[in-house]
């Protein structure tokens, strides 16, 4: 059995969290090899010349990698951006958690059914239906 080590912390700006949740999704021909390809990543969302300015610190942190004229996401660099979805999406649940209990007294069965919906307990359907009322 491999043991690995932990993922690195990685303070990112946005445009480079940015360009690397773009180079997970698919790799990207560099931008300043060609007219056509800084069109292409202007037609993505991409500013070319931000692509100039990070590609040094994500290549160096082994986040992205060149292979041959294209830019794309190393295995770390994918695994470091999908940590940072799942981790917001853990906020974001906390934060709905947070919002049904302020409301517990106000409306005591909407804030039951949207905790128990976001700890699993109940489907989307079910809690819409009341299901969330009755105790497990």
């Amino acid at each position: 059995m491999q043991i690995s080590a932990p993922l690195p912390h990685v303070d990112l700006t946005e445009a480079q969290w940015g360009l690397l949740a773009e180079l997970v999704t698919a790799p990207l021909h560099d931008p300043g090899s060609s007219l056509a390809d800084a069109e292409a990543a202007v037609a993505r969302g991409i500013d070319p010349g931000q692509v100039q300015r990070d590609e040094p610190l994500l290549s160096w942190l082994k986040l992205i990698e060149r292979r041959e004229d294209r830019l794309a996401a190393t295995v770390l660099g994918a695994a470091v951006h999908y940590r940072r979805l799942c981790e917001s999406s853990e906020r974001r649940l906390s934060e709905v958690a947070r919002l049904a209990e302020a409301h517990e007294t106000t409306a005591p069965h909407l804030a039951l059914a949207v905790r128990r919906l976001a700890q699993g307990a109940v489907t989307f359907d079910e809690a819409l239906s009341g299901a969330a009322r009755r105790p497990a």
